[in-house]
Parts: structure tokens; sequence; C-alpha cells
């Protein structure tokens, strides 16, 4: 299993690019929502943060990053703000889930799931999502899912909080896993349809659309 010194070299798979800065958890802070917009029109600033939330252009909201432990030290602004570590970064926020979505967090701080066909909804196309909170893609894929969840009643959205390659969950399910987002898809029948590794929002899709059929 990659150690925390490897982990912090990782390179995470965007759109089939590679790009630095999603892998460590030793050296960096949480990316938390804090930076998010409040609003889909909020304004950004010259720092391409939304103004309101800049702690360059809001010294006082530092404290608040620093206690929700969301601070790279190494550039001193928010580890959500932070471009030089983060390139992908992205601050629109989630949709609203409506009532009745069904969203259920498996594994809270990369306690272990020994198996995830239990958990796998019937009648329902069931994503298995293994995810950290430092990793900006994964982000990404919880925007698209939760726009599904509101459009959609036969989806089940099941997340998985690796925290760290050398956590419980991670020694488990992501021993051939180099990058996440890392998805598992089953389907209605509540067998294995196929998994998905890194941002690939396409797959995942043509998952969900042959785990429907089943």
């Amino acid at each position: 299993m990659r150690s925390m010194k490897t982990l912090s070299l990782t390179l995470c798979v965007l759109g089939g690019l590679a790009a630095p800065g999603c892998a460590s958890t030793s050296s960096h802070g949480n990316l938390s929502s804090l930076s998010a917009a409040s609003s889909q029109d909020a304004a950004f600033c010259e720092h391409r943060v939304p103004q309101e939330n800049c702690t360059r252009c809001h010294p006082e909201l530092v404290p608040r990053f620093q206690a929700a432990k969301d601070w790279c030290g190494e550039h001193a602004v928010p580890e959500s703000q932070c471009f030089t570590c983060h390139p992908d970064l992205s601050f629109e926020p989630l949709p609203v889930l409506a009532p009745g979505a069904d969203l259920v967090k498996l594994s809270h701080a990369g306690e272990d799931v020994p198996e995830l066909a239990p958990h796998a909804v019937p009648g329902k196309v069931t994503v298995f999502d293994f995810y950290a909170d430092w990793c900006p893609p994964c982000r990404k894929v919880d925007a698209h899912m939760f726009s599904l969840l509101n459009t959609r009643q036969d989806i089940a959205y099941r997340k998985l909080n690796v925290v760290s390659w050398d956590s419980p969950l991670a020694k488990r399910h992501l021993g051939q896993v180099e990058n996440l987002p890392y998805l598992v898809v089953y389907g209605k029948d509540g067998k294995l349809v196929r998994t998905v590794k890194g941002l690939d929002l396409a797959a995942l899709d043509a998952a969900l659309a042959e785990g429907g059929a089943r």
C-alpha cells in the first residue's frame, strides 16, 4: 500500500488529463465548502475566488477557515482557495437536494465497509462514491450526482470517505486504484455494472444507463 509520501505525489485524473494537487493529507488542510459561492451569480475578486469568501479580500475570515482546518500553510490561503495546490478548484455551490433524495454516507472517516453489495438498493441504480475531502474532482462528481438525484427517483448515492490511502476502507477497496474519485455502480438488479476511475462523467452516465436497463 502506498505511503503518505507517495500519496503526496499522486496525480488525479481530470477528464483524461493529469493534474497535480488532490492527494496529500499530511501537508495540506481540508477542502471545506466555506469558499463556495452563495449563489450562481456571486461576484469573483481578482484572486479568482468568490469575493464574499476570499481571505485576502477579507482577512477577518481567516480564523473561520483555520478553525475548519481549511488552510494551506505553505501558501497562506485556505486550502479551498489555493490554486497553486489545486488548479482545478470550482466554487459553484452544490445543488440543494430535494426531499427524499436517496443519499447516505456509509463511511464517515475511513472506517471499513466490508462489502458493498448488501448496501445496493433493490430497484435502484446504486452509485458507491469513494472520495476524500482533499480531492477537488470528487466535488464535481457530487455536483453531477446531486443534480441527478433531484430529477430521478431510481438512483441511490452512497458515499464513502476514504480520508487517506492507509485507512481501513482504502486498504480493503482501493488496492488497485491510483486516483480518486473511484465509483462503483450497481444496477437495479443488485449486481455490479462497472467501476469508474477518476473524473469521467461520461463513463458514469453510461454506467447509470446500463444499470437502469437491468
